[in-house]
């Protein structure tokens, strides 16, 4: 760990009052790091799409092939409804997000081969996929140079790379989500759902690529979420912490959410115990009771006349008495350890995958042979790269190259396959000792029940004297009362992992308030100013809130919510808050938004004509202001590209078409 992580280490054992090695044991045990990482500048940029295949309908039906280039800044696709303009986007998400948002079904049963050329980060990026009757058939994620990518066609050449394959729907979804989001420098949302039952503890729920990607692909003006495609889990303001990088913030949520489980689970457990205690310390009460009435009718008797004892059955309820004690005892523990056990399991599957994947990851990487420098497009000469093949330093920045050791790597994966088996025998062996274990304590209870029957059943079958029946009542209360007050639950303090983790939540927490009202007032200032561009003239002001929401004041000082405002000014001002998101990481260099917007049906919300103008030249003005900015536009208006200047290119029907494809 690093000095930043060691500080922050020391802060997290003076908050929980436990001890650094503690701390650190605590966030190895859980896959935690407090390493602050190195967060890369995210970009994604549409080069070409090209679609095939064919038409079923009336409309134009027949075999089709059409390919579409895109420019930076605002690309205007314009037909008639239902003409294949939204489907455009949708292909697109089919491809970028892994799953369609919305691509209608007849449109996807007519889809035969999809090929999109991307640049990520400055990297071409070639996505491919072949269909059949609506399903993935093949689906290929490659690398190489735009010239290759683009001059292969539908076959892989010896100069691309293959980064992932996928043989169906789900696959491709999995494959594209873990691409996209490793390339963007994102982890996935991390989230503790309660439990509806107090008794059961909740569970974490993770938000992957598809959530990142509804910022990339905003919603219709008719919705009220303000960023993103649901209002739940939080998601609105925890994927503005993402893109505003705030200190760490999947971090921080992981470590909440991991924090807020145990604390449920230790809570829920604490709850099943007192009120097991609730319902002992009633039957202890009502035992003593009989207990109580029994010694002292036995005492009247014994002053009476003396007569025979039930010493024996006295002595053998006590005796079952503390044999169901110890077996519940002997019941907890099993399951205990076969929960650690459990949890050990896990670990060592994580580890082993976390192992495997970063050896995949690192011969990935060392495969690529670039030609050029990605910064300045330098050529690398011969002598660089002979200095890399003879030093191990890189081609390209001369740092040195890390060469891992084959049989280092198979040893730790040895290591770590062994641990797994060994893990996995303790977890089958404690199953068995578990089950045993509470067969033993049925047995016991079987057997202490069996003696109160019996000497109920002695008393009735014998016809014994009061003094004997006082007797038997004795022994038995008092069988129950040892009984049921070995089996009381005692409190306990929070487990360590609950305390650690409940302090580092909050210390990360207060760092990301620490930042976050300068972060928030810098966003709210860009988003008003491009609402004003893109249309809002009337606004004076706005304040987006740590809590994800947003407060518009216009009209001479009448301050409303987001929700309340038209679908048309929902529609300007969430594209206002997203561009509004890339400027402000630009402006502190950090790592923001992937600069690409998919936007629908841009006049799907307005009235006048010269409404939609100024909002699409509004978006031409960001996207020039903004480097690296790419806004897709959708409409039905085919005039409305060329009312506006600045427009970098238009997408149209070909000439005797009404549909684009």
């Amino acid at each position: 760990m690093n000095e930043g992580s060691n500080t922050l280490i020391e802060r997290i054992s003076d908050a929980s009052s436990c001890t650094k090695e503690v701390v650190e044991q605590t966030l190895t045990d859980y896959g935690l790091s407090l390493t602050t990482s190195n967060r890369r500048h995210r970009n994604i940029r549409i080069d070409r799409l090209r679609i095939r295949g064919e038409k079923a309908g009336e409309i134009e039906p027949g075999f089709f092939d059409e390919t579409f280039t895109f420019e930076l800044g605002v690309t205007v696709i314009a037909a008639g409804n239902l003409r294949g303009k939204t489907s455009i986007l949708e292909v697109l998400t089919l491809v970028l997000r892994g799953e369609p948002r919305s691509l209608q079904a007849d449109v996807l049963s007519w889809l035969t081969d999809v090929s999109l050329d991307v640049h990520i980060n400055g990297e071409p990026i070639s996505f491919r996929l072949s269909m059949e009757a609506s399903q993935i058939t093949q689906g290929y994620i490659l690398g190489g140079s735009a010239k290759d990518l683009i001059g292969a066609g539908g076959s892989i050449t010896a100069d691309i790379t293959e980064l992932a394959r996928a043989q169906s729907n789900e696959e491709w979804a999995e494959q594209v989500g873990g691409f996209m989001m490793n390339q963007l420098g994102l982890d996935e949302i991390q989230v503790f759902n309660r439990s509806r039952n107090d008794d059961e503890a909740g569970i974490i729920k993770a938000h992957r690529w598809p959530a990142y990607f509804s910022v990339l692909y905003p919603p219709s003006g008719a919705e009220t979420i303000l960023l993103g495609g649901t209002a739940g889990d939080q998601l609105p303001v925890r994927l503005m912490q993402v893109f505003l990088d705030m200190p760490e913030a999947t971090r921080s949520m992981r470590v909440r959410a991991l924090a807020q489980r145990l604390d449920s689970e230790f809570k829920a457990e604490q709850r099943r115990g007192r009120d097991a205690n609730a319902a002992i310390a009633k039957q202890l009460q009502d035992a003593k009771d009989r207990q109580t009435t029994a010694e002292s009718r036995l005492e009247e008797l014994r002053a009476q006349a003396p007569a025979q004892s039930l010493q024996e059955l006295t002595r053998l309820a006590a005796a079952a008495g503390e044999r169901v004690a110890s077996a519940r005892q002997v019941a907890d523990a099993a399951a205990a350890a076969f929960a650690d056990a459990q949890a050990a399991r896990i670990a060592d599957e994580k580890a082993l995958n976390a192992l495997r994947e970063s050896k995949a990851a690192s011969v990935l990487f060392h495969g690529l042979n670039p030609q050029s420098c990605p910064r300045c497009e330098t050529p690398i000469s011969d002598e660089r790269r002979t200095q890399e093949n003879d030093t191990h330093h890189c081609a390209v920045c001369d740092n040195a190259l890390l060469v891992e050791d084959e049989d280092d790597y198979a040893e730790r994966e040895r290591q770590c396959s062994d641990a797994l088996t060994a893990t996995r025998a303790a977890e089958k062996a404690l199953i068995d000792a578990k089950s045993s274990s509470h067969s033993d304590l049925e047995a016991a209870q079987t057997n202490l029940d069996s003696i109160d029957a019996q000497i109920a059943q002695a008393q009735a079958a014998h016809q014994m004297t009061e003094r004997v029946q006082a007797e038997h009542e004795f022994a038995a209360a008092a069988a129950v009362v040892e009984a049921l007050q070995a089996m009381a639950r005692e409190d306990t303090d929070p487990p360590d992992a609950v305390v650690v983790l409940g302090a580092a939540d909050q210390l990360l927490r207060d760092e990301i308030r620490h930042v976050s009202a300068e972060l928030y007032s810098d966003l709210s200032d860009a988003t008003r100013d491009l609402a004003i561009l893109f249309g809002i003239g009337e606004l004076e002001n706005i304040r987006i809130k740590a809590n994800g929401n947003m407060d518009v004041t216009k009209g001479g000082g009448a301050r409303s919510s987001f929700s309340a405002q038209s679908p048309g000014e929902r529609l300007r001002l969430r594209y206002a808050l997203v561009v509004a998101l890339l400027r402000t990481a630009r402006t502190r260099g950090i790592a923001g938004h992937p600069g690409l917007l998919l936007l629908d049906s841009l006049k799907a919300e307005e009235v006048q004509d010269d409404h939609a103008q100024t909002l699409l030249q509004g978006l031409v003005t960001a996207a020039a202001e903004e480097p690296g900015l790419q806004i897709l536009v959708t409409t039905a208006d085919t005039t409305l590209a060329t009312s506006v200047s600045g427009v970098a290119a238009t997408i149209v029907p070909k000439p005797q078409r009404t549909s684009l494809f």
